[in-house]
């Protein structure tokens, strides 16, 4: 019994491990998506996360952002 129950916490953790580096290649927020995995399944965000689009322009726009405030 104890087993099964640290098994399912090693792989949730596992699973949120993937969600993290999955959304952060993709320029997205992976604290949010996290958030949103733990309300949600892990299972159904790493395939949302895997579905869309990388957002390429949000870094640049990021450090044209702290440039231009310096």
């Amino acid at each position: 019994m104890d087993t099964d129950i640290l098994l399912i916490v090693v792989i949730w953790i596992l699973l949120t491990f993937f969600i993290f580096k999955l959304a952060k290649s993709k320029n997205r927020h992976p604290l949010g998506w996290i958030l949103v995995s733990i309300i949600t399944s892990p299972v159904l965000i790493l395939i949302i996360l895997a579905i869309m689009p990388s957002l390429k322009g949000e870094k640049k726009i990021r450090r044209k952002k702290k440039r231009k405030s310096r």
